[in-house]
């Protein structure tokens, strides 16, 4: 892919596994994709509960980590992105590998469109698997991961990218069941993931 501003080649995005393990995705302009390591350990770690899972993608960019979990025998997955040029290129990404049926777009700015989510939920929490990878710059994790936790299932997990000096809450929302616990974080070079499940750690 080249960039025709400057002539150069403009690398994109390749899945790591699955159905469409090898395939490049597009990536909009100045979109810093998560890292090939990382995505890679993400799906090591979801292996085990990808198997019919309904998939949340947050700050989606390329859709990778919607198009690969959804590859690898998830059920469904929802982009969220703002980015209007994210948008058209995240868009095309889905046609391009014939996941219209599977994978639905849209766009919100967060964490406000988990809100407007939560409230269209009308059988329970609507995701097993949660992914999220805000920009470095973005400093509203807690609330980000408040409004997460009623749109993930009892037993489902939430994953956060996240530079690696910084430290993400313990918990957050209210104490016990409804609320989201930190029960693990994988570092990766600068880039780490916090991990986070309902209930006491």
């Amino acid at each position: 892919m080249r960039d025709r501003r400057s002539g150069r080649r403009r690398p994109g995005v390749r899945l790591s596994g699955g159905e469409h393990g090898g395939r490049v995705l597009s990536v909009a302009g100045d979109v810093r994709p998560t890292e090939a390591r990382v995505r890679e350990a993400l799906f090591a770690i979801w292996t085990p509960l990808l198997a019919e899972a309904r998939v949340l993608d947050l700050f989606a960019g390329t859709g990778a980590v919607a198009l690969e979990a959804v590859g690898r025998g998830a059920l469904s997955a929802l982009c969220i992105e703002e980015a209007p040029r994210c948008l058209a290129v995240l868009e095309r990404n889905v046609r391009r590998l014939g996941e219209e049926a599977a994978v639905t777009v849209r766009r919100g700015s967060l964490p406000g469109a988990l809100a407007r989510l939560a409230a269209e939920a009308k059988a329970g929490p609507p995701f097993d698997l949660a992914f999220a990878d805000p920009p470095y710059r973005f400093a509203d994790h807690a609330t980000l991961l408040a409004a997460l936790a009623p749109l993930l299932a009892a037993e489902g997990e939430a994953a956060v990218e996240h530079s690696a000096r910084r430290e993400l809450p313990l918990e957050v929302g209210p104490a016990g069941a409804a609320g989201l616990v930190r029960v693990d974080v994988r570092r990766y070079g600068g880039s780490a993931l916090s991990l986070y499940r309902h209930g006491p750690s």
